[in-house]
């Protein structure tokens, strides 16, 4: 028997993300800081707001990019790396990445993946920070 009483939600009060704590970002230092702070969550936080989606736009991007084998090719605000490593294998070993970026966490997490991930191809990325 169904009942005719009527469905109440009972919602938590609102409170601010932590992230919407801090004064608004204003200026370069502020989107730097902000850059460094979530380098650690970066790529989750890709996948999460894109639904997982942000694989195939990098896929799409270095196609369309027109890069081929023994091209030099600069991906700007390189990030942790994604595009670069995906550069990489489509200029292979002849060619060369250049990573730029103005978050040094961003690109100690790059550097990491380089080295733990060890393909030879990778070897032809160099990352600076910008």
């Amino acid at each position: 028997m169904a009942s005719s009483l009527p469905l109440q939600l009972r919602l938590p009060p609102p409170t601010n993300p932590p992230f919407l704590r801090h004064r608004p970002i204003q200026c370069a230092a502020d989107r730097q800081a902000l850059f460094n702070r979530i380098a650690p969550v970066y790529d989750n936080l890709n996948d999460l707001l894109s639904l997982g989606q942000h694989r195939i736009w990098k896929r799409m991007a270095v196609s369309w990019s027109g890069a081929k084998a023994g091209d030099c090719v600069l991906d700007i605000c390189c990030g942790s790396g994604d595009l670069a490593f995906l550069l990489s294998e489509r200029v292979g070993y002849d060619g060369k990445v250049t990573g730029l970026d103005f978050s040094q966490e961003q690109l100690s997490i790059a550097s990491s993946r380089q080295n733990s991930l060890s393909k030879p191809c990778y070897n032809n990325i160099e990352v600076l920070l910008q």
